[in-house]
């Protein structure tokens, strides 16, 4: 495997993101099962080596817990979302069709403006705050992308209506995107892959901005 690949995983068809890394490792973006990466590390020989959460949604986390527990890899997530790793309610547990809820406890939090490398991926953290309020996107220039999360869908973005969602903060996050001049690959939480320049001509969300 020389190539992100995507997995569309769970009840709610949430993007997880296997990214080949240095060493024979992988990094995982958003693991909504266990089984299913499993597979494919297995078939890739590739071996996890940490796992990335974009946000604390449980659809982008229910299988992390799992695969945490069977490699001990690490778990890096975002700070401002810190409380709902660990609870149902918040995280929007019941959106995953009765799959029980399994906290987890990241092992590293980051914030906009932080920095981090894992098996020679480096990664860059924009705040974008709307969704929830620890909602990012994830830079990684090596691959020429950004991982998303629910911040922005092909034509469309996330909802405001669930715990630390605002959608004044939304609006000043699509704002920055906008502001973001080289074109890179949007790799969403949801759905197909877009960039940065197709967004901007045709999301209505992008468009009043």
């Amino acid at each position: 495997m020389d190539k992100i690949t995507r997995l569309p995983l769970g009840p709610l068809a949430t993007n997880c993101y296997i990214i080949p890394a240095e060493n024979g490792k992988a990094i995982i973006v958003d693991p909504a099962s266990t089984s299913e990466v499993e597979a494919i590390l297995d078939t890739s020989e590739l071996k996890l080596g940490a796992i990335i959460i974009t946000h604390g949604h449980f659809d982008h986390f229910a299988g992390a817990a799992a695969l945490q527990a069977r490699t001990n890899a690490p778990i890096y997530a975002p700070e401002l979302d810190r409380e709902m790793f660990q609870s149902e309610d918040k995280s929007w547990a019941w959106f995953m069709g009765g799959i029980p809820f399994s906290p987890i406890t990241p092992s590293n939090y980051f914030s906009g403006g932080d920095r981090f490398s894992l098996f020679g991926e480096d990664f860059a953290v924009m705040n974008a705050p709307g969704h929830t309020s620890g909602s990012c996107l994830l830079f990684c220039d090596k691959h020429n992308c950004i991982f998303a999360g629910d911040v922005i869908f092909r034509g469309s973005v996330g909802r405001t209506d669930g715990y630390s969602g605002s959608m004044a903060q939304q609006r000043d996050s699509l704002k920055q995107i906008r502001t973001i001049e080289h074109n890179y690959n949007i790799f969403c939480g949801h759905g197909d892959t877009t960039d940065i320049e197709t967004e901007k001509r045709t999301n209505p969300y992008l468009l009043d901005m």
